[in-house]
């Protein structure tokens, strides 16, 4: 994971945290950063809801893929609601890799993510 965005708010630790999680694939380093009755999606997948059904998800969806890398661009932070870009990049099971532009917007309660959104067509993995 690497942030090469030019400005930091005052959530810039916490999408650090976050996609040094996901890049670990960590699924339970993951669900660290959710509120219990977090709602989540994917792409154009449905939503899931509950901290444990995201975690399993994405443990799930970390077994179908050797390794993954965001390049996080951009930053931005109003209230309780954080949103970043960039890119993320995917190795394949078969050592092929496949990178594609992402977007996320976070709502936060208390510090924790109640509402997490990722936008990014994975359809090519």
């Amino acid at each position: 994971m690497q942030i090469t965005a030019k400005d930091t708010t005052a959530h810039t630790a916490l999408i650090d945290g976050l996609y040094s999680a996901v890049d670990a694939m960590n699924a339970e380093a993951v669900a660290s950063f959710l509120t219990d009755d977090v709602i989540f999606r994917l792409g154009n997948f449905e939503a899931i809801s509950g901290r444990k059904p995201v975690e399993a998800a994405n443990a799930s969806f970390f077994k179908t893929i050797s390794g993954m890398s965001h390049t996080i661009t951009g930053i931005w932070s109003s209230g309780d609601t954080v949103f970043c870009e960039g890119s993320v990049h995917y190795t394949r099971k078969d050592q092929s890799e496949h990178e594609v532009p992402f977007a996320t917007r976070l709502g936060l309660r208390d510090g924790k993510i109640a509402d997490y959104n990722v936008y990014a067509d994975i359809s090519g993995l």
